[in-house]
């Protein structure tokens, strides 16, 4: 049988053979049974809680088979001196379902351990409890306890502690293997992307080092900025230069007019034809140049074009 209170907030005393009956729409506090968790005092030479618990582990080694499942809380009892719980979340979630209570309206989880004081012993779903010499609770067999109080009586005198259990209302879909999987092929991942890193490091440090004595072999300037400026001032010579050779290439593409001679002068070029047509040569032109001006000597024509 499990335990309810009448009050708004109801109490759950958590068993292996808890049934749940009359379930309301209020809020349930859940103490939890020491079958689902260890409790033990330590003499542990910190001073904080923090501190304590990431030793605890190994503290529970000699009674636990596999440490790596269990949820570790601390109370500090005094200087140096620490109550110490351990539980597997999986098992006491397990329990809540069984007894089907929507995990909505679980206000708080407690361990029997510390809302219990008030009575040395107790009987509970036909389990007994009690307190040993060293105050911590315990099962023992029915028979030690014959007159045990019910604690279904006095459940309502019980106020909650401000120790709750961290616990996940949640099942771990996911197991510890595959988190250690995960981490190890991100660790592999990461260890391959900075051997990448170095080695296209190293690549350009090296042809950085190529560059350099090539420039300096050619006497070229360091800084791209000074490259820059040189390339400009080649490009805009380039682009001249490929004007004049299209200029060339259309003024020998006509082959009817009889050209004398051909010179270039900075940016013009100077043609002379032998007994040609005025007109003719200049509507030839005029169709690849705008700027043309010619002079008729007898047979020879004189024409310049300016680039």
């Amino acid at each position: 049988m499990t335990l309810v209170s009448n009050k708004e907030t109801q109490k759950i005393f958590l068993t292996t053979n808890s049934k749940l009956k009359n379930l309301t729409n209020s809020k349930f506090d859940i103490i939890v049974s020491p079958e689902f968790y260890w409790a033990r005092k330590f003499e542990i030479p910190v001073k904080t809680e923090a501190q304590a618990r990431h030793v605890l582990p190994t503290l529970f080694e000699d009674i636990v088979e596999d440490i790596t499942t269990l949820t570790y809380q601390v109370i500090k009892l005094e200087e140096n001196q620490f109550l110490c719980f351990a539980y597997n979340n999986k098992k006491i979630y397990e329990a809540v379902k069984k007894i089907h209570i929507p995990t909505s309206q679980i206000n708080a989880f407690y361990f029997a351990q510390n809302e219990c004081k008030e009575f040395n012993s107790f009987e509970v779903d036909g389990l007994k409890y009690m307190y040993t010499n060293e105050g911590i609770l315990v099962k023992v067999p029915n028979t030690l306890l014959p007159d045990a109080i019910s604690l279904e009586k006095v459940i309502n005198k019980i106020k909650p502690t401000s120790h709750k259990l961290q616990i996940k209302l949640y099942s771990d879909v996911i197991s510890s293997k595959f988190y250690y999987v995960l981490f190890a092929i991100s660790a592999v991942l990461i260890l391959i992307n900075f051997i990448k890193y170095f080695d296209y490091s190293n690549q350009i440090s090296k042809l950085e080092e190529k560059e350099l004595k090539v420039k300096q072999l050619n006497k070229l300037p360091s800084s791209m900025l000074q490259t820059s400026s040189i390339l400009k001032k080649y490009d805009s010579k380039i682009l001249k230069e490929t004007k004049k050779r299209e200029a060339i290439y259309y003024i020998f593409s006509n082959s009817k007019f009889d050209l004398k001679s051909l010179d270039i002068e900075n940016d013009e070029i100077v043609l002379e034809y032998l007994s040609s047509n005025k007109n003719d040569v200049e509507r030839f032109l005029r169709k690849k140049f705008k700027s043309i001006s010619s002079v008729q000597k007898a047979f020879n024509l004189k024409v310049r074009i300016k680039l």
